[in-house]
């Protein structure tokens, strides 16, 4: 999962806009992701086609009362507010009550547990996910952050519904308040440090780790507690934080407006025991006038009932222009200064890059760029050398991430690209050896993983019959679970069609309608063949235990010239529709996914069929092959 930037969007209001106004405003300002309290119908209507991820919550403690004592109800709920909008409406996660007491907490398990069962009998257990939402008293001994361990009032209920969790690869749902926290404790905690403003840091000696901001802590002592129950893989969204800009105590424009605007621009980095994207949902859209409880309630909102802002904040980031990125190959003897490419990218917006070697000019373009960064360790035999010896490992951080790292925005290292033969057994012990070794530098915010061919998956079709065809890939898989890094795996819809052009029509592996496939493993249906390459590598991961391993594109692209179906108007029919549609993610993970075009240059040293000396968007003078509209 990428970085979310959501909103929740609550109804207790007689002043209100309307429905469909709501979703325009929520597209207008770039706002991917809410959160609703019920299945309103009217607001699930409005979302069709949209674009916008939901989590629909299934209303009180009596509709989860419902649930748990009544499988057929659960049908019947899925049934009414599920198939009847999927996937037009792009459901993510069920919300299987909000913040319960702990009188009622024993009936969130078996709800979960039916709604689940209703969602595997429709085909939709894969795409969306059953959770429920916890308040932050529900996790004891929160500070230090490495201290956390469930309540023990609630351990009894938590500790099933987290191993749920587990097992269903869907993340827990943790309503974050530091303002709370603040409010309550104003002596011990700071102002600054409870609104993402400089000047604190808070060191916890459990667990080594610095925190500058209250949130984040708040969130690591979830992820401890989580530990603690034996199911350190549940993911944490947060699915509800906000700052009263009036009303109460410290409730302030200025103050509402720091918090919200330290948790928009955080999402993109994560925690510090877990670094990396973060899905976060504000609390709320508008100031409703007729929330209960102090007055500070009616005053979360960003907006107000008349669609102004309630204070200044930065617009939203845009999810496409942050998903999609271009591999900067080298194979040319007329290529530009690795600066000039730095500034083509920066002028494009073009803001991640994958390199093929840690090429130091380009490093040093790279640095206080902007620019996302996978960086390839190198070839086969780097390979080899890596996975021989921890010392190895070592002294390629030491010489190509310590001097450059975090001026340069390295995101991942691939330790291989498209590894074949006996190299392939040393994929897993060179990724451990380098993670060691970025751990020994104290470097924790790069990923490791490795690039892999699209023929490492075997029964490619349909989508969910997929599964690794090479015993290496479990194991793999399941390291990358285990770190929390995705797997690279370059996609390339153009090989498929050349490859059986009388079984795959044109339009569906270029994005152009016209064609939809369904498949009866998973009920899903298809309207290209990028998605379903995509989904296919979903089932081999859940096959080999990993669920829950992220795939990101790492090269994907359609050649100009020099081969069958090899075009500039299907090169720019494919190359665009990938740029449009990374945003949408596919049919198994709807929502924002990580895609990189391969290549920025036509390169004239290519080896191999003529075509790979066709891949680029531009020239080497670097003029466009073809028109193409990067999102911004």
């Amino acid at each position: 999962m990428g970085a979310v930037n959501g909103v929740c969007y609550g109804v207790l209001g007689d002043n209100l806009p309307s429905r469909s106004e709501v979703v325009q405003l929520l597209k207008s300002q770039g706002i991917g992701a809410m959160r609703i309290y019920y299945p309103d119908k009217e607001a699930l209507d409005a979302l069709r086609g949209s674009g916008i991820a939901v989590i629909v919550d299934v209303g009180d403690s009596g509709a989860v009362a419902n649930l748990a004592n009544n499988p057929s109800a659960a049908a019947d709920w899925v049934r009414d507010n599920v198939e009847a909008y999927w996937p037009s409406v792009i459901i993510r996660y069920i919300t299987v009550g909000n913040e319960l007491p702990a009188g009622d907490m024993g009936l969130i398990l078996p709800a979960m547990q039916n709604v689940h069962k209703a969602l595997v009998s429709a085909g939709l257990s894969s795409s969306i996910k059953v959770s429920t939402a916890i308040k932050m008293d529900v996790v004891a001994n929160t500070f230090p952050p490495s201290h956390g361990v469930f309540s023990s009032d609630v351990q009894q209920f938590m500790v099933p519904i987290a191993r749920f969790l587990a097992n269903t690869v869907s993340p827990l749902l943790v309503n974050v308040y530091p303002y709370v926290s603040y409010r309550e404790n104003p002596r011990d905690i700071s102002l600054n440090y409870a609104t993402f403003q400089p000047g604190t840091t808070v060191r916890d000696d459990g667990s080594g780790l610095t925190y500058t901001n209250l949130f984040n802590a708040m969130v690591d002592a979830v992820y401890a507690a989580l530990e603690k129950a034996g199911t350190p893989n549940v993911r944490v969204a947060v699915s509800e934080t906000g700052w009263p800009s009036a009303g109460g105590f410290a409730a302030t424009a200025e103050n509402a407006m720091n918090h919200n605007q330290g948790v928009i621009d955080n999402v993109k980095n994560g925690t510090p025991k877990r670094p990396g994207p973060l899905e976060t949902y504000v609390f709320a859209m508008f100031n409703e006038n007729q929330q209960t409880g102090d007055e500070t309630r009616r005053h979360f909102g960003l907006f107000n009932p008349d669609k102004t802002p309630a204070y200044p904040i930065t617009p939203y980031p845009r999810p496409a222009v942050q998903s999609i990125g271009v591999c900067y190959g080298m194979l040319g003897n007329d290529l530009p200064s690795r600066s000039e490419v730095v500034k083509m990218y920066v002028s494009m917006g073009i803001n991640r890059m994958r390199i093929y070697n840690p090429d130091r000019e380009a490093l040093d373009a790279l640095r206080n760029s902007g620019i996302d960064l996978i960086l390839d360790a190198g070839g086969f035999d780097t390979v080899s050398y890596l996975a021989a010896s921890a010392s190895n490992a070592a002294s390629w951080v030491h010489d190509n991430i310590s001097p450059y790292y975090p001026a340069v925005n390295i995101k991942y290292i691939a330790v291989g690209n498209e590894v074949v033969g006996g190299t392939t057994e040393s994929i897993l012990p060179a990724m451990r050896n380098v993670n060691s070794a970025l751990a020994a530098a104290g470097i924790g915010g790069i990923k490791v993983s490795t690039a892999v061919k699209s023929d490492v998956i075997a029964n490619s079709y349909p989508p969910s019959a997929g599964v690794f065809a090479y015993p290496y890939m479990n194991g793999v898989a399941q390291y990358l679970a285990s770190t929390g890094a995705p797997l690279l795996a370059n996609v390339y819809p153009y090989f498929a069609y050349a490859g059986n052009p009388r079984e795959i029509s044109l339009n569906y592996a270029t994005f152009q309608p016209g064609t939809t496939v369904r498949d009866d493993g998973n009920g899903l249906t298809y309207t290209n063949l990028f998605d379903a390459m995509v989904d296919c590598i979903y089932a081999a991961l859940e096959k080999a235990g990993a669920g829950n391993v992220r795939v990101v594109v790492s090269e994907s692209g359609w050649p100009s010239a020099e081969g069958f179906g090899a075009s500039m108007d299907n090169a720019r029919a494919y190359n665009q529709g990938l740029i449009d549609h990374v945003g949408r993610g596919t049919p198994k993970r709807p929502g924002q996914m990580e895609a990189y075009i391969f290549a920025m240059f036509n390169e004239n040293q290519k080896t191999g069929a003529a075509t790979e000396r066709h891949f680029g968007l531009f020239y080497p003078n670097r003029s466009p092959v073809y028109q193409i509209a990067f999102p911004n």
